[in-house]
């Protein structure tokens, strides 16, 4: 099997970068080559079909709901779409190792494109979320296939800049997303916001297959699918966990605790699997690997921080604020705008220094700094401020999602680059899911209490649903102004207790990042790295040592 890997990486070698040669970041931006220049582009229009697909949708729902009805499965159109994308990114990690990015990118944007019109046509909401499903699994891979394919494509030293770049392109079309998805639904129909990304996606499909090259196909090689199968049941049981818990079951009522027990039996099978199997869906012996294990551990923890903002600032904005969702969103412009500015910045840092810990331990800094000035944000918080805020917040994000990728790709053996991105992005993605059901269940309980605290003894909203208020600030304009006011300021004292509550986790993040050994970013392509001996052609490959002889997969341009 061993040999047969070493065969795909030499089949994959990076003809036109081998004639652009070794480029440093003292050197200046290296000319590239047209299949490369190409190949790029396609990759940023991929991460465009990515991004926008997640915020049309959302911007789609309220319209959704009142043609389809079904209030109570409206959720399962987003959360459909987040388990089909987290279940499936390691498998596209794992056998894009094996048999080449070109094939498994295809597939992906065959699976989103057909997902998609799919959606467009439902006739009820059951539909339309079992297509939503489809749509994950394929926009799963465009997410984490560009960022393989980028570690094919370029040395881990110019790698930092370009997946800046993809950062920066994935955080402009989430901001077009909606604006899109506002005029299909307001001029066409809700129908219509599933169909700006295909022809996005067959472009894509078109550029890849032309410059991108297929490997061999490895022969004789056992997919784990009974792997594949063990961590989807695990992951979906631990994401349905974080769906229902304090929501729609008790943390300690049935539902919740059979499906903990089934994610835990699952999990220890899947362990048992992976040790047993010689070509695993996740290598264990991976997590022997310092430098793999600690970038995946400042992805989750740092993960835990970046993205529950998202939920619960609109709230804020929109409550404590009182500003209409339309104006919300545009305050949120700078977060994503310093963010793609953080990725930019980091990226040519990266790429010049060519040392990540220092990059990885300022995001974490940044990061608690924004937590900070979110924390202190008030009912009478002035606009500008607001947006000095959450624009910290956002250089914070872009800076850390595009370096944690880097460092566990620069931690491995080439032949697992694959898998290694896609640990990056499951446990970043988890991460995530983790910190927005925690720091939302801490939100809800304290704002009952602050509410509780505060309306009079007789008041007729005194035993509110916090979360029915969530989830509709605008409920919040109907009620007597000093009501409204009352709302106001418990909405605003529960973000700031939310966001003090989550400062540790920068600080958290910041003390894994001192754990990481820094190593330096090579000037050597994928393909050119010299591969590890076997002791067995079937025998997995070995941990890899801390400096040397580390790097990632790679494809090929004709």
């Amino acid at each position: 099997m061993a040999r047969c890997r070493r065969e795909n990486l030499i089949g994959e070698a990076t003809q036109g970068l081998e004639r652009r040669g070794k480029a440093t970041a003292r050197s200046g931006s290296p000319r590239l080559e047209p299949e490369v220049r190409r190949t790029f582009a396609a990759l940023l229009l991929a991460m465009t079909i990515a991004a926008m697909d997640a915020t049309i949708v959302a911007t789609a729902l309220p319209t959704i709901v009142g043609e389809m009805g079904a209030l109570t499965l409206l959720p399962w159109v987003l959360t459909a779409n987040v388990l089909a994308s987290t279940i499936t990114i390691p498998l596209y990690g794992n056998l894009s190792d094996l048999y080449g990015r070109r094939r498994l990118m295809g597939a992906a944007l065959v699976l989103f494109a057909a997902g998609s019109c799919a959606a467009s046509l439902s006739q009820g909401i059951e539909q339309l979320i079992l297509f939503r499903v489809v749509q994950g699994a394929g926009s799963a891979g465009l997410l984490s296939l560009s960022f393989m394919i980028v570690g094919d494509i370029f040395t881990p030293r110019e790698r930092g800049r370009y997946q800046g770049y993809i950062s920066a392109v994935f955080a402009v079309a989430s901001l077009c997303g909606p604006l899109v998805g506002g005029l299909a639904v307001d001029h066409l129909s809700w129908r219509a916001a599933f169909y700006p990304s295909v022809p996005l996606a067959l472009v894509t499909f078109v550029v890849i297959r032309r410059n991108l090259a297929n490997p061999p196909v490895a022969r004789g090689v056992r997919i784990d699918w009974l792997g594949a199968v063990l961590l989807a049941v695990a992951l979906t049981a631990f994401l349905l966990i974080l769906t229902w818990g304090g929501r729609e079951h008790g943390w300690t009522s049935p539902v919740i605790l059979s499906t903990a027990a089934v994610g835990g039996l699952a999990l220890a099978w899947f362990l048992r699997q992976e040790r047993s199997v010689s070509n695993p869906i996740l290598p264990l012996f991976l997590f022997l690997n310092r430098e793999f294990s600690v970038g995946n551990v400042v992805g989750f923890v740092s993960g835990l921080g970046l993205f529950f903002p998202f939920a619960y600032l609109p709230v804020f904005l929109q409550i404590s604020l009182g500003m209409s969702a339309t104006l919300s969103g545009l305050v949120l412009f700078p977060m994503l705008g310093t963010a793609m500015v953080g990725s930019l910045v980091s990226g040519r840092i990266l790429s010049r220094w060519g040392r990540y810990k220092g990059v990885v331990i300022t995001g974490a800094v940044l990061l608690g700094i924004g937590l900070g000035l979110l924390s202190i944000l008030t009912e009478s918080t002035g606009l500008p401020a607001v947006a000095a805020a959450v624009a910290v917040f956002g250089f914070s994000l872009g800076v850390l999602i595009p370096v944690v990728v880097l460092v566990v790709q620069n931690a491995v053996d080439p032949a697992h680059m694959g898998v290694a991105t896609a640990s990056a992005q499951v446990f970043r993605q988890l991460g995530g899911t983790t910190g927005t059901a925690l720091f939302g269940s801490l939100f809800n309980s304290r704002l009952a209490a602050n509410l509780t605290a505060e309306l009079p003894a007789g008041s007729p909203v005194r035993g509110l649903d916090v979360g029915e208020l969530v989830s509709s600030p605008a409920i919040v304009a109907t009620m007597e102004a000093p009501v409204r006011e009352l709302i106001r300021e418990a909405v605003a004292m529960s973000s700031g207790q939310m966001f003090r509550l989550a400062m540790p986790v920068a600080v958290a993040a910041a003390i894994a990042g001192l754990m990481l050994r820094g190593l330096p970013l090579r000037d050597v392509l994928p393909h050119q790295q010299p591969v590890p001996a076997r002791s067995s052609e079937d025998a997995p490959p070995e941990p890899t040592p801390p400096f040397g002889g580390e790097g990632s997969g790679s494809a090929d341009i004709e």
